[in-house]
């Protein structure tokens, strides 16, 4: 197998600077996750009970509530070749080693520092800590100086009913000074840790969302959160995540994974949890968008769109989208009885449509099918369908396998689909964040 380069974030969880970060050379990224975690003194690849996200991009993160680490490796360049140590034994020693073809170890800087006569002082050996070089920036204030800057923009409080046995708890808050993900993660887990203790003595499941927008708003934000936290009491670990940063990263995916995606019991597995979140979303926008994003992580495709359709002018409009094109796709409206989008709406529940060469098909029409700047080959369509009623259609473009989707797939974008058409169907019945005046 052939040898890569990856670079290796460490890092602890709401920490502003990383334990560890540096390009290491191995076969795959669980390798180079490794010799990551040797570096800082750890041992093992994936730490059990954590969480593993494996994006399109080939960028893999990894969140371990347990011992309050986040570590994250993505496809590198190979580095530049580093000047010689100006140490006469060391470099001898080293050519000695380079020419034998012996690993050249690399020494610590307190070493490289150390007047000759001095002798090190007995101590436990300390982990590797390599910091980011980094350029100016704004400073961030720590979590305690900004906390009453706090602006609460809206919050949603839901008991256990019938349909929803669960004490949801929602809250979104503005932060309108400059701050890094670090200290807005660190201010979000600790809203929500108080949340949690306010909610310690009820019966029942917990769900807690906490979300820190860098902006006001009043009906609905200009961009997404800039950290996310939520809790779910069935699980053992705190969800992270930073939509603003996620959007502004794979709005355009530049390619897909080389990782394939895990076996279709581990994809519908996590399917299943995810999709309880359909639960608490506000609108169909917002399950469209959670789908799509569900499917690029499960389904890795060139390109996702959900469509709706649009009773009023009798039109497919682009409500979701990710990947190539994505920003262009947005809010585009199509005419309903063309193409192979067409044909799909046509489809029964659970029916999936699936081309290997879509523009070989005489249905597929270039203007309505195509995807801006795609090379578009194979096409997997799955309509909204609930109890004989169409509402839309999904769509992704150029699977993860030689361009393909595989029935596998298809599994996965038909529990999806069937999970989300029932949300679309009944609307956005559940009660709205109230918004704070």
């Amino acid at each position: 197998m052939a040898t890569k380069y990856w670079k290796v974030e460490i890092s602890a969880l709401g920490g502003s600077e990383p334990l560890f970060l540096g390009t290491v050379e191995a076969p795959t990224w669980p390798g180079a996750l490794q010799q990551g975690r040797a570096l800082i003194g750890e041992s093992g690849g994936v730490p059990a009970g954590a969480s593993c996200n494996v994006n399109p991009n080939g960028t893999v993160t990894i969140q371990d509530a347990r011992q309050r680490r986040r570590y994250q490796v993505l496809p590198a360049e190979a580095p530049s070749p580093t000047p010689p140590v100006s140490d006469a034994a060391g470099s001898s020693a080293n050519r000695a080693r380079a020419i034998s073809g012996d690993p050249i170890p690399l020494q610590p800087r307190e070493a490289l520092d150390r007047s000759p006569r001095e002798e090190p002082a007995a101590h436990a050996p300390e982990p590797v800590r390599v910091r980011r070089a980094s350029a100016p920036r704004p400073t961030s204030p720590p979590p305690a100086t900004v906390e009453n800057k706090l602006i609460l923009l809206a919050s949603r409080d839901e008991r256990p009913t019938s349909s929803s046995p669960i004490h949801f708890r929602e809250r979104m808050y503005a932060l309108p000074v400059h701050f890094q993900t670090g200290t807005g993660e660190q201010l979000a887990t600790k809203l929500l840790r108080d949340i949690q203790n306010e909610l310690a003595q009820e019966r029942g499941a917990r769900f807690v969302r906490i979300e820190l927008f860098d902006h006001i708003w009043k009906r609905e934000p200009d961009h997404p959160p800039v950290v996310r936290v939520e809790w779910k009491d069935w699980n053992e670990s705190i969800d992270i995540e930073f939509p603003l940063d996620e959007e502004t990263r794979h709005s355009e995916a530049p390619r897909i994974s080389s990782v394939p995606p895990p076996r279709t019991e581990d994809r519908l597995a996590l399917a299943f949890e995810a999709c309880h979140d359909l639960l608490f979303m506000k609108n169909r926008a917002e399950a469209l968008e959670f789908a799509v994003h569900l499917l690029e992580e499960l389904v890795p495709s060139e390109a996702t769109a959900a469509f709706l359709l649009d009773i009023n002018t009798d039109q497919f409009r682009i409500v979701a989208a990710r990947g190539t094109g994505a920003n262009a796709r947005h809010s585009t409206g199509l005419p309903s009885a063309s193409g192979l989008l067409a044909a799909a709406s046509e489809l029964g529940e659970h029916a999936v449509l699936v081309l290997a060469d879509a523009a070989a098909d005489p249905r597929f029409d270039e203007n309505i099918d195509g995807v801006p700047g795609l090379d578009v080959r194979a096409l997997l369509y799955r309509p909204l369908v609930h109890r004989g009623r169409m509402f839309g259609v999904l769509q992704l473009a150029n699977g993860s396998v030689r361009g393909m989707f595989t029935e596998a797939d298809c599994e996965v974008v038909d529990y999806i689909t069937q999970q989300l058409s029932v949300f679309v169907a009944r609307g956005a019945s559940m009660p709205k964040a109230k918004a704070i005046s």
